[in-house]
């Protein structure tokens, strides 16, 4: 079995401590074409150079062009099968041909990524240099920032920006969550960061404004050009998603609520473990009419029970209410930013982007949950 290693993932809250760990991933991190034999050797091994993590031997396999090369070598437990027959793949005319405008990406000595020729690398040291200016004389603070695999997600909020909820002291701080990578699978490209005060748990909203992204081409020059553009249309979204939240507030969570949800294929499901509860949809296929009314009522049961399961002590203080009118559609989402904050970093993201793009699919179709 090839011994590839973990893909590491570490969290910032420290902007200075996030500097200092980019820089140090720029001078480790470099770009190498691809050699005109490769040679994999005890199976943890390429030309006795570089070892691979998953990410690296994944985007090889890939450029390849033979699908499942990666879960048939994984799939073999017997010492150097897999390397021996790479080593014929890697021999093969077909698969030179494939990768002879192609990039290792090579960090620490690890085969990390794998680029082609014309892609041109914007580290993540570099957006936060050209970041910068535009932090400080707008007064962006970050709140957190995941780096894996050199694959940056940073969040920043703008201290004279924000609002509050229904004029009140409950506060939602506003920003932007700027994502870039430079092993070729994202370019830099923004969502406006949504932050609530009170319990931190933050939401990423999705624009349908395409050119709120830039692919990695173009000079350094250019890619700060494209950086300041995407910053100012990012904060043009701002008030909308401003209006998405309160649209949100606007809807009670009613004793259909749920029904309409799954009736509407709502994108609910969020968190990992509710992926196993494989809620009903009406696309579905069952046996007979009863079988489906069976799970459609399951499948209720599992949404309405959401915010006392998954929520925190926010969330379940608006549950635990006598006050039934008081719970919002708001409250509900909120249930799922809450549990985030309990999960490991990467899957505190996936949940916080899903939670924006169920956000703005409930405001834009409110009409089902309302009538």
């Amino acid at each position: 079995m090839l011994a590839y290693k973990p893909i590491s993932v570490t969290k910032y809250t420290d902007y200075n401590e996030l500097k200092e760990a980019v820089e140090i991933e720029e001078e480790v991190t470099n770009y190498v074409p691809v050699p005109d034999s490769i040679h994999f050797d005890d199976d943890k091994y390429i030309n006795d150079r570089w070892t691979f993590n998953e990410n690296g031997l994944k985007s090889l396999f890939s450029a390849t062009g033979i699908y499942g090369l990666f879960s048939t070598m994984k799939a073999s437990d017997e010492p150097l099968l897999a390397s021996g027959y790479l080593n014929h793949i890697m021999n093969q005319e077909s698969t030179k041909k494939r990768l002879e405008s192609k990039r290792l990406v090579i960090s620490n000595g690890d085969v990390i990524g794998i680029v082609g020729s014309r892609y041109n690398p914007y580290s993540n040291r570099q957006f936060l240099d050209d970041l910068d200016f535009t932090r400080c004389n707008n007064n962006m603070e970050l709140t957190k920032a995941v780096i894996s695999n050199t694959k940056m997600t940073a969040s920043f909020i703008e201290k004279f920006e924000g609002f509050y909820l229904k004029g009140g002291t409950d506060r939602t701080d506003i920003g932007q969550t700027f994502k870039n990578s430079w092993v070729g699978d994202s370019g830099l490209k923004s969502l406006v960061w949504a932050l609530r005060a009170i319990c931190t748990n933050g939401a990423m909203h999705r624009s349908e404004i395409s050119n709120m992204r830039a692919y990695h081409t173009g000079d350094h020059g250019s890619m700060k050009s494209k950086l300041e553009n995407i910053i100012e249309l990012a904060r043009d979204q701002y008030e909308i998603v401003k209006q998405r939240i309160e649209t949100l507030l606007e809807i009670p969570y009613s004793d259909h609520t749920a029904d309409r949800l799954l009736w509407n294929n709502a994108p609910i499901n969020i968190i990992p473990d509710m992926k196993e509860d494989k809620l009903w949809n009406k696309t579905k296929k069952f046996g007979t009419p009863e079988d489906s009314v069976e799970e459609l009522n399951r499948s209720i049961n599992i949404v309405d029970g959401i915010p006392m399961k998954y929520g925190g002590v926010h969330t379940k203080a608006v549950w635990d209410s006598g006050y039934r009118e008081k719970r919002s559609i708001y409250d509900f989402v909120e249930a799922f930013t809450e549990h985030a904050q309990t999960c490991n970093a990467q899957t505190q993201e996936e949940i916080e982007e899903d939670a924006g793009t169920l956000t703005s699919w409930i405001a834009k179709n409110k009409e089902v949950l309302l009538n």
